[in-house]
């Protein structure tokens, strides 16, 4: 392998930055508020007195950066933990200079209790055969990244190790730390309106999980053949009657060069075209093949000998999001074809020639574990951001106990307020979830998706019983637009917000004037990949005769849609308006 020096930091370009370019308050579980403006009553649980209530297990609580955190494993580790995650988000910085997403809630939630990390996993999910060490959930405005510290090894399937190791089986050596710094860049690639495709976002994540990281520097993109070496199994030749021969090999998250050095490669069509609910994207771990392939394309591409394929990748990227994959794309943007650059990856695993990133860590940067500042997390707290994961995870019913035993505790957090409306009408318990909203959103809960949903439950009300001719009358949309502003004042935008205020027009017996849809303008912009709402807002612009406005909104959609149904309905709708005036 060869290695080229460290490149100067001006001489080559944030290259994570530059392979993204294609791409386009208060805590949630801080202390309990009492709910401002009109009185909502709340219900009642028919439920053991809290005084009797079994004792919670004792969970950390803690904050690091924008995360708050919850850790059932000692403070010591979880101190440990946290400090080397905050100094992976220091370092990264330097990687990625542009800030994350703001978001509602963004948690860390460390299990190590046996048992513990089952609740989130996916309703019907075996806890043992299908359980990875770590999972991103996420919806449009929260976020939790959850770790399985109770996991120290995964079983894998790597036939190289196994036969180099005379092993019985092959087991990863799992870094807990590593897991965390994963999520956290999908989290990042995730927060673009146009998601980078599997194999790109794959490939950053595996280079970003090698790089370097100490008190002084960062190395990026260096490759280090070495790493993650087999241990146990059985030497060969040894005696069978040895009672250390044999067994589980363990082995680390290895390099592509290594991985791949005499495994066969898939072929690229198959490659590229591999989606993030197929098998091998759903579980990369372990040494996996395609994981690893992606990391050697998009190193080759952004660290290779000469960086040749450097603004071919990205302008692979950027079209894709536009055109469907092909072998004419790749060959009009990498100016060669599929088997071309298969032979080039080939000859790149024998011999890594490539140049890689070194940067300093500033002294005052650095961050102690004594620093990390931890407490008994109270009922609110875990109630929230255990409920939360878990809802997130798709186990609403989990959520549902974890939020119900934190509000018989006493806890009235707007946020509880806010998991319990959700979970409420999941158990189709309407009344008792348009309470809980209610209150969550009077007490102006710091969460955009509980306004949204209020102000669709109250239209969806108005819809039921309408006004003269089956439309809202100026009293019903002044109800239902009411928490779409309040919607606005809370990070991040979501869709949800703008698809209600069109619906609301959509119904509203007075036509809205061109002012009354700035706030759809808003979502416009801010969302044009929505093609759904982008549809709605054109629509709008074209019933009240504004038809040069909703011919430009119904193109920019047809530009943005990534399906042809969509790009039908676009077209559709121009062929029914005038010819733009002059």
């Amino acid at each position: 392998m060869n290695v080229a020096p460290p490149v100067p930091r001006r001489s080559l370009p944030h290259l994570l930055t530059f392979a993204l370019a294609a791409f386009t308050g208060m805590s949630a579980a801080a202390a309990d508020m009492q709910v401002a403006g009109k009185t909502v009553e709340l219900p009642d649980f028919t439920v053991t007195d809290s005084r009797v209530l079994p004792e919670a297990p004792p969970w950390h609580y803690g904050r690091v950066g924008r995360f708050e955190v919850l850790s059932s494993t000692t403070a010591g580790r979880t101190r440990k933990l946290l400090a080397d995650f905050q100094k992976f988000q220091q370092a990264l910085t330097l990687l990625w200079p542009a800030q994350p997403r703001p978001l509602a809630s963004a948690t860390l939630v460390l299990c190590a209790r046996e048992g513990e990390f089952a609740s989130l996993l996916p309703p019907g999910a075996n806890a043992k055969q299908d359980a990875p060490p770590s999972r991103l959930l996420r919806d449009a405005d929260s976020l939790a990244i959850a770790v399985n510290l109770a996991a120290d090894r995964l079983l894998i399937d790597d036939a190289s190790a196994l036969a180099a190791n005379g092993a019985t089986s092959v087991e990863l050596d799992i870094d807990h730390a590593q897991l965390l710094y994963r999520e956290y860049v999908f989290s990042l690639l995730n927060q673009s309106a146009s998601r980078p495709p599997p194999w790109m976002a794959e490939g950053l994540v595996q280079i970003v999980m090698d790089a370097e990281v100490t008190d002084r520097w960062l190395n990026y993109g260096k490759i280090d053949t070495f790493k993650g070496g087999a241990t146990g199994g059985e030497a060969v030749g040894s005696d069978e009657t040895d009672p250390s021969a044999g067994g589980a090999a363990v082995v680390g998250e290895q390099p592509f060069n290594v991985v791949l050095r005499h495994r066969k490669l898939m072929p690229l069509a198959q490659f590229f075209a591999l989606t993030a609910d197929a098998p091998e994207a759903r579980s990369p771990l372990g040494n996996n093949l395609w994981a690893k392939q992606a990391y050697l394309f998009v190193h080759f591409c952004l660290f290779g000998e000469d960086l040749r394929y450097r603004d071919a990748i990205v302008q692979f990227v950027g079209r894709l999001a536009r055109e469907p994959l092909s072998e004419a794309l790749f060959r009009d943007c990498f100016k060669i074809g599929f088997a071309q650059m298969e032979e080039e990856l080939r000859a790149y695993i024998r011999h890594v020639r490539h140049k890689y990133q070194s940067y300093d860590i500033k002294p005052e940067d650095r961050l102690n574990p004594t620093d990390i500042v931890l407490a008994d997390a109270s009922p609110a707290q875990i109630g929230v951001i255990l409920g939360d994961a878990q809802r997130l995870a798709g186990n609403l019913d989990r959520a549902a106990a974890t939020y119900r035993e934190a509000y018989q505790r006493g806890s009235r957090a707007p946020a509880l307020l806010a998991g319990l409306a959700l979970t409420e009408a999941h158990a189709g318990q309407s009344t008792r979830a348009a309470k809980f909203l209610e209150a969550a959103c009077a007490a102006h809960v710091e969460r955009p998706s509980a306004h949204a949903a209020l102000a669709r439950a109250r239209l969806t009300a108005a819809l039921a019983h309408p006004a003269a001719d089956g439309k809202l009358d100026a009293a019903q949309m002044a109800t239902a637009l009411a928490p779409v502003f309040e919607a606005r004042q809370h990070p991040p935008l979501i869709a949800e917000t703008y698809h209600v205020a069109a619906d609301a027009w959509a119904a509203s017996a007075a036509a809205p004037k061109i002012a009354n849809l700035a706030v759809l303008d808003e979502g416009l912009k801010a969302f044009p990949r929505d093609s759904a709402l982008v549809l709605k807002g054109a629509h709008l612009y074209a019933a009240i005769g504004a038809n040069d406005i909703a011919a430009s909104i119904a193109r920019m959609g047809a530009r943005f849609a990534t399906d042809a149904d969509a790009r039908e309905r676009f077209a559709q709708l121009l062929a029914t308006l005038p010819p733009a005036t002059k």
